[in-house]
């Protein structure tokens, strides 16, 4: 049996009716202090960005990239860790409570995030071999055609790599609903699993970006416009801020709520495939 996208939604609703509690106390973990920690670095202010992208010869942001690499890290093993854990509480048969979720989270939240690294640097490195062919000269000197050429290579690979992230989607629900901590054999039962369904997946997961990509691009313009008019530290960049938490929080819930159904509807078409065999 295939995936069905309908009856996936109607299961990732009814986990959300079920553990809302959990969710909320995952979002907060995996959004609200995330964000709150990125807060604390001036490099991550969007008042900063935009006045370094404006002048970059006037503004700059001091001190060492390692200190905001090394936040970064901190905040994906966090995030990774949130939606572990959350998946483990909306899936797994019995939950154990709040402390070995996050225990279970972290642990395999880093595996599921080094994997998840190891893999698009893997396919950087073989999708960046179709450029070593090309001419370094010829790469520099520019001009209509290849960039042309570059342009329509970064839209292609894009693409690609969107279809390899649907065909991967299930692999964090299936390692929370099974408390795995080994990420591998999760990738590869996704890989299987979304086989059937996995072009109206995609179209799926297109329009589902872009209905994030929307709202997300109309409140950068909001918060931009209003920073351009007011002095740092007004009340509305402040309200800014929580509608930027909102908007994470829900784009965080869809990133788990929508695998977790589907994964739900796969587990149920598999077991009726069993059945009835």
């Amino acid at each position: 049996m295939t995936i069905e996208i309908g009856r996936g939604l109607a299961e990732a609703r009814a986990l959300a009716d079920a553990h809302w509690q959990a969710l909320l106390v995952y979002a907060a973990l995996g959004v609200v202090f995330p964000f709150l920690l990125l807060s604390s670095d001036p490099i991550f202010s969007l008042r900063n960005i935009m006045a370094i992208v404006s002048d970059p010869s006037t503004n700059r942001v001091g001190g060492s990239i390692t200190g905001p690499l090394y936040l970064l890290g901190i905040v994906a093993v966090i995030t990774a860790g949130a939606m572990l854990a959350a998946w483990n509480a909306i899936l797994a048969e019995m939950r154990e409570g709040y402390i070995s979720e996050l225990m279970y989270g972290m642990v395999a939240g880093t595996a599921y995030l080094v994997t998840n690294i190891m893999l698009a640097i893997t396919i950087g490195l073989v999708t960046g071999l179709r450029l070593a062919v090309v001419d370094p000269e010829t790469l520099a000197s520019g001009g209509t055609a290849v960039g042309i050429g570059l342009e329509i290579f970064r839209v292609l690979l894009s693409l690609v790599g969107a279809w390899i992230g649907v065909r991967l989607c299930l692999a964090g629900a299936i390692m929370g609903g099974r408390g795995k901590l080994e990420p591998l054999s999760a990738f590869v039962e996704s890989w299987r699993l979304t086989r059937p369904a996995q072009w109206r997946l995609y179209g799926f997961y297109l329009l589902y970006g872009l209905i994030f990509a929307i709202p997300m691009v109309g409140l950068a313009m909001l918060h931009g416009a209003i920073i351009f008019a007011n002095e740092p530290g007004g009340l509305l960049e402040t309200l800014m801020s929580f509608g930027w938490i909102l908007l994470f929080a829900l784009y965080f819930l869809g990133q788990v709520l929508i695998p977790a159904g589907l994964y739900r509807t796969a587990e149920i078409g598999v077991a009726a495939r069993e059945i009835f065999a």
